[in-house]
């Protein structure tokens, strides 16, 4: 009687088991693996000094966690305009749902970035060195993936 109760105990056990995997397993978020890009034309005023990048974004994210973004344009800062040439390495981990954290782990600035040291400081944030930015990375059913941050999309990627 007693080894035929802990049988069915145990059997139970692992039932519940099968069943908590495969609803985990479901439910999981798929690993990012795409690269995306598009133009990015992004205006700011503050203190009636305008900021304005317009230029090429490229996001690549890998399924290991690790990702980077590279942007090349013009921006113009403190009524001077610059040239933006640089690669942002990061890592990154899905919070919740369509909530991801990315981690800047250093930045590469090429030979022809001419962005004085302390203009992103000024108008951006999370893009900086050691720093970190929540985005939102949506996939739609027409398979095209939205990436934006909390009030509006920044790069709509199409297959």
């Amino acid at each position: 009687m007693k080894s035929r109760t802990l049988l069915i105990i145990a059997f139970i056990f692992v039932n519940i088991t099968l069943i908590a995997a495969t609803i985990w397993w479901l439910n999981k978020p798929e690993p990012l693996a795409f690269n995306c890009q598009g133009q990015l034309n992004f205006k700011e005023s503050r203190d009636n000094n305008p900021f304005n990048f317009d230029g090429q974004i490229v996001m690549h994210f890998n399924p290991d966690g690790s990702g980077y973004f590279i942007m090349t344009g013009s921006l113009m800062a403190n009524e001077k305009t610059h040239t933006v040439s640089r690669q942002e390495n990061f890592s990154w981990r899905n919070l919740h749902d369509s909530l991801y954290e990315i981690h800047i782990q250093n930045i590469e600035r090429f030979s022809h970035d001419r962005v004085p040291d302390k203009i992103f400081e000024a108008y951006t944030a999370g893009i900086l060195l050691g720093q970190k930015r929540l985005l939102s990375i949506q996939r739609t059913p027409e398979h095209a993936t939205i990436i934006g941050n909390f009030y509006s999309p920044l790069l709509l990627c199409a297959n």
